[in-house]
């Protein structure tokens, strides 16, 4: 549950809870809170593809098999973990680049804590008409943005594009991310549907 009330925090105070996270040096918890947040993201996927169906074009709605929907909860799970450490280590490289005092822990604080509401909006996957609502994710990218001079101490003339950099790599990276996703769970769908 503290999972939750902290990404709850992040997402509703950003300012203030990163001035918090600033002290916080828990590895423990920030391993274990993408992955528990994964999880909401993961169930989604498995109940809104195999139970609700998704809407595809003039076929209407399409259910997947269990096994198909479990695979890409699964394949959504692991992808998005893997996008939230690579960001963080996008951003510990970026940082070096730019000189700012950056460790690798505090770069995987900002790619943990940045992504709470991208993997938060994954609840919208189990109601289709809602689904268009997973561009809430993006106030990730905010998160970020009031985060990083909080985390990264750099000269002030380097502030502004280290903040840049960072957004525009991690909004690239997001985008990079869900095509994998996209292309793991849609091609599964439109194979199932070609045999329907």
């Amino acid at each position: 549950m503290k999972y939750f009330l902290k990404a709850r925090d992040i997402i509703l105070y950003p300012v203030q809870t990163w001035e918090k996270i600033i002290s916080e040096h828990d590895f423990k918890f920030l391993a274990l809170y993408p992955v528990m947040l994964s999880i909401v993201q993961a169930v989604s996927i498995f109940i809104g593809y195999w139970l609700v169906g998704l809407r595809i074009g003039t076929v209407g709605y399409f259910r997947m098999s269990f096994i198909n929907a479990f695979y890409s909860a699964v394949a959504a799970y692991i992808l998005g973990l893997i996008g939230i450490i690579a960001g963080g280590f996008l951003i510990l490289v970026i940082a070096n680049y730019f000189s700012a005092e950056c460790d690798i822990y505090n770069a995987m604080k900002l790619a943990v804590y940045s992504s709470s509401a991208p993997l938060l909006s994954g609840i919208f996957h189990i109601i289709p008409g809602v689904r268009i609502l997973m561009i809430l994710g993006l106030y990730g990218i905010y998160v970020l943005y009031i985060g990083l001079p909080k985390i990264i101490k750099t000269t002030h003339e380097k502030e502004q594009p280290l903040l840049f950099s960072s957004v525009i790599s991690s909004v690239i990276l997001m985008i990079i991310v869900n095509f994998l996703i996209n292309q793991y769970i849609f091609g599964i769908v439109y194979s199932d549907i070609l045999t329907y």
